[in-house]
């Protein structure tokens, strides 16, 4: 009978045992975590990805930063948002990704559908900038140069439908220029045509080109943001000097396919908190002018459903879709 009793004790502690070890395989994260960057390297969809990316890994598994650039963004938040929704995938948005692709793209709006957001990650002033040749130093002499040659002149576009290229079409309408799109793919092949004189002028974030204006290959001649920018205190906005009222920021997101279980963002969220308040995120994201933020899903669906409505109008006045 002891052996009996033995044997069911010994069997009963490791089910037991089994089942605990089960669960305990289960706790996210259980495997490599991948985080999509819709753009390609060199523009700040990667700066953020490399910094969530190292703040992420302490949760005890490697993350993967993986490049699926193409169509504005749509590639990879396509991608992402076909994912299991177990945290093990996510996307590194831009805000133009979920307040404006999805009035101009049905399959964007698709995938709109089918993810959801988790956090702030940080907002990023954007530069008028031109080539250091153009023979222009202020935003009032630009404005006067385009005006002297309407539509002889192209701009940068980090693609169609990205911050760059509503920023550009909400600054043409206001200062009255006419100035044609050129759509690149991403912000590092467009800024070299911008640096070689092929495009007169771009609206570009400050990771993809702040280096390039302290260098003297690009001039910064405003900021679109309400004030001026930290890290070009002498740089005036555009609403100061000649745009009352002008103000366009880009802010970046970190998303999940949508269903993710709140154990992930019970996670999740608190890491990204403290991984872009921690001294070496602010240092190396405030040094090309972004300023590292958090918040929770629901801030951001707020912001984002609030911009929509404004961008909406500006696509409605500029007549724009993904080939223009």
């Amino acid at each position: 009978m002891r052996n009996i009793h033995w044997k069911r004790f010994v069997a009963g502690l490791a089910c037991g045992l089994g089942i605990l070890g089960a669960v305990q395989a289960q706790s996210y994260p259980s495997t490599p975590i991948t985080l999509i960057a819709p753009y390609p390297p060199g523009g700040a969809t990667d700066l953020y990805a490399r910094s969530v990316a190292a703040g992420l890994e302490t949760l005890g598994q490697p993350v993967v930063v993986e490049n699926r650039a193409g169509a504005s963004g749509i590639i990879g938040a396509d991608y992402a948002s076909r994912a299991a929704a177990d945290g093990h995938t996510m996307l590194i948005g831009a805000s133009s990704m979920f307040s404006v692709l999805p009035l101009l793209s049905a399959r964007m709006n698709d995938v709109y559908e089918k993810i959801e957001p988790i956090s702030l990650l940080g907002f990023n002033p954007s530069y008028v900038v031109v080539p250091g040749t153009l023979p222009v130093n202020s935003i009032q002499e630009l404005i006067a140069y385009l005006k002297a040659n309407p539509g002889k002149f192209g701009y940068g576009s980090a693609g169609a439908g990205t911050s760059q290229h509503v920023f550009m079409e909400l600054f043409k309408q206001r200062a009255g220029v006419d100035v044609f799109a050129v759509q690149y793919k991403g912000s590092g092949p467009m800024v070299i045509d911008l640096i070689a004189d092929r495009v007169v002028m771009a609206i570009e974030q400050g990771p993809a080109v702040l280096q390039h204006i302290k260098s003297g290959k690009l001039k910064a001649l405003a900021v679109t943001t309400a004030k001026r920018s930290e890290a070009l205190p002498d740089v005036p906005t555009l609403a100061e000097s000649v745009l009352p009222g002008f103000e366009a920021v880009t802010w970046f997101a970190l998303y999940g396919p949508k269903g993710l279980p709140q154990e992930v963002l019970d996670k999740v969220v608190p890491q990204v908190a403290k991984t872009m308040a921690s001294p070496e995120v602010k240092a190396r994201l405030g040094a090309v002018g972004v300023e590292p933020a958090s918040s929770t899903p629901k801030e951001v669906a707020k912001r984002q459903a609030a911009e929509t409505a404004m961008w909406k109008d500006v696509i409605a006045r500029s007549n724009i879709s993904l080939e223009n």
